[in-house]
């Protein structure tokens, strides 16, 4: 029981002795105890009156008052001040938020549960012609009339970007549910980096092409020169085949790489054959390595889907690496297995290792940890992009594990699709 609340228990009991009292000096007890319980009972009406006209205009002027009123008025005077602090504290946070993301580069649109806009920024009006006054609380989907933007908004399924063109611009869409029901929408134009990345590849595409033709002729007349009697150029050409052998194997990875980055989107409902695949990548391996090491090959029960011959290419690559820099005579594994999260298609060697900090940057295109040992080898450089670039596609990531002198294991993770 608080304070107020027995100050006003006595109010109450003195009240009424008192008016017990009166009634038994002027013998109409009953009367006079009614009166003064109607005088009570307007007391607390009156009371009652001023907290509802405060409570309408609350300030710091708390009406007078006594007993369990007088508790009443500066609790609630002193959650008031709470709720005004806290409601010019969340003002003052929501003012910051909209100025910084006024001044953000990408387009920010704050859509509610019934995907109707709330607010946007600039680079939002912009971008996608909005007006401030006619377009708050419409519906996006009504101001963006583009099937494919529908259909991504309709299905809330927002894990992955979409990218559409809206009035000759390209745009990179994200959009990310937060509170209750709600959506942050954030766009940018990606016309001119896509531009830039088609103009890379349609280069990168047409001078393979282009070399390939040269370095073709280059090597007939090599292999004619070499079926000569003179001896003294025997060993300049052998070496400039080698070179050559190496140009045209860069030229072919760099077109795979090309078709790899322009190609389509993949299937990936398209269930393959683990075991014919992973049986063809091992066979080809052992006809490369031509008994120099012991290959194992391991295949526990996985499912994959995508396309056959990319992921054939990524996962010989792999094995091909592992044959390449494993000494005569180590053994590698080429395994399968699965967790609760996903499935794992792995190559395990005993080469010689990567530094950790080398890791990182294996998958980067022409990167080496050691040049001379990987020309030796002859390695391009451009298999483990193209890995990359094949798990990229069929939404899986390349795991490397590496001690050095120890050697290295590469697990390429598949995960699970609800």
């Amino acid at each position: 029981m608080t304070a107020g609340l027995r100050r006003e228990i006595e109010i109450l009991a003195a009240w009424v002795l008192f008016m017990l009292i009166l009634g038994a000096v002027f013998g109409h007890t009953q009367t006079i105890l009614l009166t003064g319980l109607l005088i009570y009972t307007f007391r607390s009406l009156y009371n009652l009156n001023q907290l509802t006209g405060w409570l309408n205009k609350p300030s710091k002027n708390v009406p007078d008052s006594s007993g369990v009123w007088d508790e009443v008025y500066y609790q609630l005077y002193h959650l008031h001040k709470r709720q005004r602090k806290s409601r010019r504290k969340l003002a003052s946070i929501l003012t910051r938020f909209q100025k910084s993301t006024q001044a953000l580069p990408y387009a920010t649109i704050v859509l509610n549960e019934s995907d109707e806009i709330e607010w946007f920024n600039p680079a939002a009006k912009h971008l996608f012609d909005l007006r401030t006054r006619h377009d708050i609380g419409q519906r996006i989907d009504n101001l963006i009339r583009l099937p494919e933007f529908t259909s991504y908004l309709a299905k809330k399924k927002f894990d992955e970007p979409l990218r559409f063109y809206n009035h000759q611009t390209k745009v990179l869409m994200n959009i990310t549910p937060y509170g209750s029901g709600q959506y942050l929408l954030s766009a940018r134009d990606i016309t001119r980096s896509s531009q830039l990345d088609e103009m890379r590849r349609d280069f990168i595409s047409n001078a393979s092409h282009e070399l390939r033709t040269p370095i073709t002729v280059m090597s007939g007349y090599i292999e004619m020169l070499r079926e000569t009697d003179n001896e003294a150029i025997h060993m300049p050409l052998e070496k400039i085949q080698k070179q050559t052998e190496r140009m045209e194997a860069i030229i072919t990875e760099l077109i795979a790489l090309a078709k790899l980055e322009s190609a389509s989107s993949i299937e990936k409902s398209v269930e393959i054959d683990v075991n014919r695949l992973l049986n063809e990548v091992y066979n080809e391996a052992v006809s490369l390595d031509q008994n120099k090491h012991e290959i194992q090959l391991s295949i526990e029960p996985i499912k994959l889907y995508g396309n056959y011959e990319e992921l054939r290419v990524a996962f010989s690559n792999l094995l091909t690496n592992a044959i390449r820099y494993t000494n005569d005579g180590g053994v590698i594994r080429f395994f399968t297995y699965a967790d609760e999260t996903g499935v794992y298609v792995a190559v395990r060697d005993e080469g010689i290792g990567i530094s950790y900090e080398h890791i990182p940057r294996l998958t980067e295109r022409f990167y080496r940890v050691d040049e001379g040992r990987s020309r030796e080898k002859g390695g391009t450089g451009l298999g483990l992009a193209i890995v990359k670039q094949v798990l990229d596609r069929h939404g899986a990531v390349l795991k490397i594990e590496s001690i050095p002198g120890k050697g290295s294991v590469f697990h390429c993770y598949f995960p699970n699709v609800d």
